[in-house]
């Protein structure tokens, strides 16, 4: 008996710790506003995460064909070994002297002279006084191992405009790529704001469902409180628990509504889908009167206008193929290996310098219809640009107007649900002195809960309208 006395003791204090617990959760628990979700979203979104990575890997890119500007150095070594070798012969024969002149101060051959001086000829070749002879040779050769180690210098001096047409091209596609990350962000914002929207419209048609049935509960009671004392028939009773059954039925849906659109917000913020977050209603973005703004300032048009400036480029990387090349390199090389009568033939190291001219002629006119191609994909993408533009022009007039229509309904349902609750106190006053039936009462009720739900909607698609507007003029 101790013993179970003891384990329920224990179980009541983990009651009360697990209440007061819960009460403290609940007390410091703060609503999430619209600024910090998008803050998170900005931090922990994927998509966004990705175009980062993209931007950094074509500013790489970029920096990659600025190198082309520069020198090249290069250290190379090769060790070629090989069995390659071979005998060459020279034949022996007489070859003619020669005898030095100190009044010409040269060497002048031993020519043979008749009586009159002249040389004596035989045949074409003049005779020689003297004559040595060479008994011939046989060189060996072998090419054995030779390594040779040098550093190398390589400066273009002109592409026909491919390095600057190929930086350029990098240059705008890493400026490309920062828009492409500026416009991820845009419509993370916008996700991110619609995800809490949803949220903020689900809690507050949780509240209106609530309201409803808190409602309809005290009308069931003071029903079936006058249906005891006889003043009312079971039939009124019937039709206020009919309208009670619907309310707890809204009630569970308008739950559940809310408990999926924190799991959509939660996976917008790269929390887990089971967090349970609670949106906060004033921070909602509700623009007032604003002016029709512009597309330039959208990452869209901007990124269009640089795409046009690739195209650009493009004809000029395909020109630059046919045009003259101009580059020079300059080289330091040591080189040994190789025998001649077994004895080392070549020990030393060299400096070269090499100049290349590349003209290109005639290529039955494949320079011609590549730059043409390019021209007209120049053409094309222009052309593009402007039906982007045109189409991104009609976006924003749309989402204009989207937004002062969305502005003027949620005004108009303010007022109908303001209109709404007099008249619910006003039936309810007349109900409970006996001048108003109880269908009035009821139709009363449902006509506010209407107009409550309808001003939540009206209200958080006025939010949504805004965030699409300002993504449609480039303001994010």
């Amino acid at each position: 008996m101790i013993r179970h006395y003891n384990v329920h003791i224990s179980k009541l204090w983990a009651t009360v710790l697990a209440f007061f617990l819960s009460l403290t959760a609940s007390a410091t628990a703060q609503p999430l506003s619209l600024d910090s979700a998008r803050t998170m979203a900005l931090e922990y979104n994927k998509s966004l995460a990705a175009a980062r990575l993209q931007t950094r890997q074509y500013e790489h890119t970029m920096k990659s064909l600025r190198a082309n500007f520069f020198p090249n150095f290069k250290i190379q070594a090769n060790d070629i070994w090989s069995t390659a070798d071979g005998v060459l012969s020279i034949a022996g024969g007489y070859l003619p002297t020669f005898s030095y002149s100190a009044t010409t101060g040269t060497m002048v051959p031993n020519v043979l002279t008749d009586a009159t001086g002249n040389p004596v000829m035989n045949g074409a070749n003049p005779v020689f006084k003297e004559y040595a002879y060479f008994p011939g040779a046989d060189i060996k050769w072998e090419m054995s191992n030779v390594i040779q180690v040098g550093v190398t210098v390589e400066q273009p001096i002109y592409m026909g405009g491919k390095v600057t047409a190929g930086y350029k091209m990098g240059k705008l596609g890493y400026q490309m790529s920062r828009l492409n990350e500026n416009l991820s962000a845009a419509q993370t914002l916008v996700d991110v704001t619609e995800a809490y929207t949803l949220l903020v419209q689900a809690q507050e048609m949780n509240k209106v469902a609530v309201e409803y049935d808190t409602l309809l509960s005290k009308l069931l009671r003071d029903v079936e409180s006058a249906k005891r004392h006889g003043m009312v028939s079971q039939n009124e009773v019937l039709k206020v628990r009919v309208k009670k059954n619907e309310a707890e039925l809204q009630v569970r849906r308008a739950c559940n509504g809310v408990k999926l659109a924190q799991m959509n917000l939660a996976q917008k913020l790269g929390l887990p889908i089971t967090e349970t977050i609670e949106a906060d209603s004033k921070t909602l973005t509700l623009h007032e009167d604003v002016s029709m703004g512009d597309i330039t300032s959208r990452p869209e048009y901007q990124i269009l206008d640089y795409q046009t400036q690739l195209a650009n480029q493009k004809v000029k990387l395909a020109r630059a193929d046919f045009l003259p090349q101009v580059g020079v390199a300059a080289g330091y090389n040591y080189v040994n290996g190789a025998k001649v009568n077994n004895d080392k033939f070549i020990d030393g190291a060299d400096f070269g310098v090499l100049v290349n001219v590349k003209v290109p002629l005639f290529h039955f006119g494949e320079g011609y219809h590549k730059v043409k191609a390019a021209k007209l994909e120049a053409e094309r993408t222009q052309l593009s640009q402007q039906d982007l533009n045109e189409q991104m022009n009609l976006e924003l007039r749309q989402a204009w107007n989207n937004l002062d229509e969305a502005r003027l309904e949620a005004k108009m349902t303010e007022t109908s649900l303001q209109q709404a609750a007099e008249n619910l106190r006003y039936s309810r006053r007349a109900y409970d002195v006996g001048l108003e039936s109880l269908s009035d009462l009821l139709e009363a009720q449902t006509l506010w809960q209407q107009a409550y739900a309808r001003n939540v909607q009206a209200r958080c698609n006025w939010s949504l309208q805004s965030i699409r507007y300002d993504k449609a003029a480039g303001r994010l």
